[in-house]
């Protein structure tokens, strides 16, 4: 026997991490003492689809378990199929690294037993926030991190003992939640977050605001700017403490986010980084060479503001668990710095974003160019096309892509996917125009998206054509609305003292257009507008500009 293949491998944590580097290295190392251990019942879940579990999208909790062939994933299915043993209901008080073993006790018995190791994988996972002034441990207070809580959660909405919920925190989990909970179950659902926007993490707060009008039409109330100072039960309900008034719900839910559990790697004494997770290299090591980590306690690296960050996601705990195993086994794999691509359904919106954010890229020190635009996800003249709507982050100074944020009905998540790629190999806006696209009308237009908004990013750059955002103060600007008669009186803009000239006459007219005016020109996307904007500059107009995205972003935001 290689003495190399009869390691004892031990990991803590039985989900997307700690299962993928077990089953890897057992594989390359097939003589292992391989053991995976948790404190949770369920284990190798699909966490992610809880909100759907509990919206009823997903049957039953056991399709969460179940492979992609129907088999429960649960440790005797471990034990046969992947050939090592999975302990669950059991909580690993401490790691000794001097005599390299875990002191585990079991939440069944009580019996405490040690589990020695030659390669610890620590995967944690994360621990839900709860703010001060929220109760704990009560039946009508909850977080959402395990899949118990998904499952007593659709069993009370389903029973109708829930009928009005509250939501602390408006991010993926929280937006997703209201849905499920709306939805399907006819449940009141009130979203709260401390923010100016829900989704703060993945949009900006222009980009935000359209998702919000869009809930609040599928029976979401939302309170936004507005902390929860506290949250008081009683025979009644549960009252929710705001610094706009208090809440009546039946049930409320803690959706703040989570944090790294990161309690027995700082109690043996390894790194913890500025954001509280596990500090790891490349191959995924910690500070013990004989200790790796990975998934949702691990610290990432942002690859475009070199800073590190946490991002709890399955897909890339799945990938991290991978290069652990690799590495366990003997090879020399890497898990480079992250983009943070992110997405979310709500209801019929489909909501992504990667790289950063303008605040974490001014912050980290680039000179943010920003171009915004509408389009349409296929062919305009295709059946069943829907609206695009898309926000493009680059630094002025070198072209380098930053970010880009979109929502739509269709087919949003594609574009961020290949701007990601961009972005993990340092693209600037020149790759995106050189970038080749799939096309035909039932997948998209002639002239993506993309493509379209690295032209209008370039035409701003080095042209000169410059676009306000769509949530902008248009003042007393002189507003020309370049749309047809009909566009315009259908949707009519708020401000009063516009001017309706159809921009297949502007050319013609323009002249109506006063030159002693700071001029802002609009039509229902952005392309007629910027064209309009630049005819007027060519004509000798001083102050002119255009609204990125248009109308259909603009009357989209939010009265603030």
């Amino acid at each position: 026997m290689n003495k190399k293949d009869a390691i004892r491998i031990v990991a803590v944590g039985a989900n997307a991490a700690g299962l993928r580097a077990a089953a890897r290295a057992k594989r390359l190392l097939p003589n292992a003492a391989v053991t995976v251990i948790d404190r949770g019942k369920f284990i190798s879940y699909g966490a992610c689809g809880m909100p759907y579990l509990v919206s009823g999208d997903i049957e039953t909790a056991d399709k969460l378990r179940e492979t992609a062939y129907g088999v429960i994933r649960d440790p005797d299915f471990f034990r046969k199929a992947k050939g090592f043993e999975v302990v669950v209901q059991t909580e690993v008080e401490r790691i000794d690294r001097e005599a390299c073993k875990v002191v585990c006790k079991s939440l069944l018995t009580g019996e405490t037993k040690e589990y020695p190791y030659d390669k610890l994988i620590l995967a944690t996972g994360a621990t839900p926030i709860v703010p001060p002034g929220i109760p704990r441990n009560s039946a009508r207070v909850s977080t959402f991190k395990i899949l118990e809580d998904a499952i007593v959660l659709r069993k009370a909405l389903q029973s109708g003992q829930i009928e009005k919920v509250g939501l602390v925190g408006a991010g993926p989990i929280g937006c997703e939640l209201a849905e499920a909970c709306t939805a399907m179950w006819g449940a009141k659902a009130i979203l709260f977050d401390a923010a100016p926007t829900i989704l703060p993490a993945l949009l900006d707060p222009e980009m935000a605001q359209p998702v919000e009008t869009y809930m609040e039409g599928e029976g979401v109330e939302i309170h936004t700017n507005c902390p929860v100072q506290g949250v008081v039960e009683s025979k009644e309900g549960v009252t929710i403490k705001t610094p706009k008034g208090d809440f009546e719900v039946d049930h409320v839910i803690i959706a703040i986010g989570v944090k790294p559990d990161n309690t027995l790697a700082a109690d043996c004494g390894l790194k913890i980084g500025k954001m509280g997770g596990i500090v790891v290299d490349e191959r995924m090591t910690t500070s013990d060479p004989n200790i790796f980590a990975g998934g949702d306690c691990a610290e990432l690296k942002h690859l475009v503001s070199g800073r590190p960050i946490i991002l709890p996601l399955g897909s890339l705990a799945n990938r991290e668990g991978r290069v652990i195993g690799s590495n366990l086994g003997g090879g020399d794999e890497r898990f480079m710095p992250v983009v943070g691509s992110g997405a979310v359904k709500v209801f019929d919106m489909n909501v992504s974003s990667t790289g950063l954010t303008t605040k974490a890229a001014e912050e980290a020190g680039f000179d943010v160019g920003v171009a915004w635009g509408s389009f349409t996800d296929r062919a305009d003249y295709y059946p069943g096309f829907e609206n695009l709507h898309l926000k493009l982050l680059y630094d002025r100074k070198t072209t380098k892509l930053l970010g880009l944020q979109g929502y739509s009905k269709g087919e949003v998540v594609k574009r961020v996917d290949v701007f990601a790629s961009l972005l993990k190999h340092g693209g600037k806006l020149e790759d995106l125009l050189d970038a080749e696209f799939a096309y035909a009308p039932p997948f998209a237009p002639a002239i993506d998206p993309l493509y379209s908004i690295a032209c209008t990013a370039r035409n701003e750059l080095l042209e000169g054509i410059q676009s306000l955002p769509p949530d902008a103060d248009l003042g007393d600007r002189f507003i020309v609305d370049v749309r047809r008669t009909k566009e315009a009186s259908d949707r009519p803009l708020p401000e009063k003292g516009t001017k309706n000239v159809p921009f297949e006459e502007f050319r013609v007219i323009c002249d109506q257009v006063p030159k002693d005016k700071d001029v802002v020109c609009i039509c229902s996307k952005g392309m007629r507008s910027s064209e309009a904007a630049r005819v007027l500059k060519e004509r000798g107009y001083a102050d002119v500009k255009y609204v990125g995205g248009g109308s259909l972003m603009k009357l989209a935001q939010k009265a603030r």
